[in-house]
């Protein structure tokens, strides 16, 4: 393979590879707390859904919420759809904000902190996506004993 050849073939960005592992797991944890939240309130949920039992609910739903999409979409971010990754990092951000403003209000005994952290670093890598960033930059290949790259 000549050198014009590498050249002119596209590189795969491995951001997206990572991007959609990384959503899986994401996806497995964010549901994980919230079954673990909802299995805390749902003793506390015999009576008719008000205001107030609606608030016992919502942290649930805001795990559970980027959790499904993280999971449904990570196929479509392994390939590179735009869109995937638009869909989740929008999630993300809306999770992270909702973790800050508990993490800020102060619920002892809660790990959120952790959540908020896992969520965080996910959207970071989301974010570099976004803007172009592409991983690895160059494809390393090494010459063999004719002087040719070996791929």
């Amino acid at each position: 393979m000549s050198d014009s050849e590498s050249i002119s073939r596209p590189r795969r960005n491995h951001l997206h590879a990572l991007a959609a592992v990384g959503g899986l797991v994401m996806g497995v944890f964010l549901l994980l707390g919230a079954y673990g939240h909802y299995a805390a309130v749902w003793p506390m949920l015999d009576a008719p859904l008000d205001e107030g039992r609606f608030r016992l609910l919502l942290p649930g739903l805001m795990l559970a919420l980027p959790g499904v999409i993280n999971i449904v979409v990570c196929r479509a971010v392994w390939v590179g759809a735009r869109w995937s990754v638009n869909l989740s990092l929008a999630a993300n951000i809306l999770a992270a904000v909702y973790l800050g403003y508990q993490l800020f209000r102060g619920v002892p005994g809660h790990p959120i902190g952790l959540f908020l952290a896992l969520v965080s670093s996910y959207t970071l890598l989301l974010v570099a996506i976004r803007l172009g960033l592409v991983w690895p930059t160059r494809e390393f290949e090494s010459a063999g004993p004719s002087g040719k790259a070996n791929t």
